[in-house]
């Protein structure tokens, strides 16, 4: 027995589209009246130039404390330039730690439609975290960090609902990225400077007991060096020579030292800023027309299809499983 063959469902386009056209645009409403809730976010901006120079004068990108030392073993393996460093230490928690409990002054507007009112407090405070560690997490979701890898520019880009806190945040996280390259670069030179002056301190020990071992022997030896006794003679010219030896070598570690000093001076990373971070005055999200358009085409091809289910089925589904 043959079952009856259903006739094709007939298309009509038009016909079609007026259920699923109204349901996009309730979808649309109800979109539009949800995020125009959502507070606004703005987003200020830090731009660092790769330095491409170092301490004494060099030219190479990987000298220095703030590049990488070491020739990738398969090139291009690696990214190259200091702004690599940069970005390491941006997002390091010895960094996130100071934004997050450095205290801010700005102003915040609580909702979208709120009132604004002044705010005094840490960006703990602003984030509604109890602890380093989540607030950490949420740092992360404020601030972002992308580097360029051709001209090895890097952007720092923070998001709040405070434009004054937006700025203040990446102008912090600049100033303590400039703090931080400070004291790594000039770490190894003050270890330095620091050995010499102990060491200086105790050569002058020595180089001032002789001196005053060798004032002794010439109150107690007047002429000694015109004295018939040899052996006066040779004792009053080893004091003398072991004494001029202590003062080269007070004289060198002296030199030493402020070659040290110098050094420690000069090796002082420059953090190049061509963007110290700007006071943001017009919104960078929610992106509220794309929301309510994402939502509108998701409601209009859902309700489409569960209207037409029937011709999806004859047209597509069908088709699938004949083969």
């Amino acid at each position: 027995m043959s079952h009856p063959v259903r006739p094709p469902i007939p298309f009509r386009l038009v016909a079609s589209l007026r259920r699923p056209a109204l349901d996009a645009v309730k979808a649309g409403l109800v979109t539009a009246g949800l995020v125009l809730l959502l507070p606004n976010q703005y987003r200020s901006e830090a731009r660092i130039l790769s330095d491409t120079g170092h301490a004494g004068g060099g030219t190479s990108p990987r000298a220095g404390v703030w590049a990488p030392s070491a020739a990738p073993e398969t090139p291009g393996t690696r990214e190259e330039g200091p702004t690599v460093i940069y970005a390491d230490i941006l997002r390091s928690r010895r960094l996130a730690e100071q934004l997050l409990l450095r205290t801010y002054d700005y102003r915040v507007r609580g909702w979208r439609f709120g009132r604004v009112r002044r705010v005094h407090g840490t960006l703990l405070d602003y984030l509604g975290v109890p602890s380093l560690d989540r607030g950490m997490g949420a740092l992360t979701g404020m601030m972002a960090v992308q580097r360029d890898l051709k001209s090895g520019l890097l952007t720092v880009r923070v998001d709040s609902r405070a434009p004054e806190l937006s700025q203040a945040v990446t102008r912090q996280a600049t100033t303590g990225l400039g703090d931080i390259l400070v004291e790594l670069s000039r770490t190894a030179a003050l270890n330095k400077a620091r050995f010499t002056l102990a060491r200086l301190e105790e050569v002058k020990g020595r180089y001032q007991e002789l001196g005053r071992a060798f004032q002794r022997f010439q109150d107690a030896n007047r002429n000694w060096e015109k004295s018939p006794a040899p052996n006066l003679r040779f004792q009053g010219t080893q004091l003398r020579e072991e004494l001029d030896l202590w003062r080269q070598v007070v004289t060198n570690l002296t030199l030493n030292h402020e070659q040290a000093l110098l050094e420690a001076q000069n090796d002082t990373q420059t953090l190049l800023l061509l963007d110290p971070g700007n006071l943001p005055v017009e919104k960078s999200k929610p992106a509220r027309a794309l929301m309510v358009f994402a939502a509108m085409c998701a409601a209009g091809v859902g309700s489409w299809v569960y209207h037409n289910r029937n011709l999806v089925h004859d047209r597509f589904l069908a088709k699938d499983i004949s083969t």
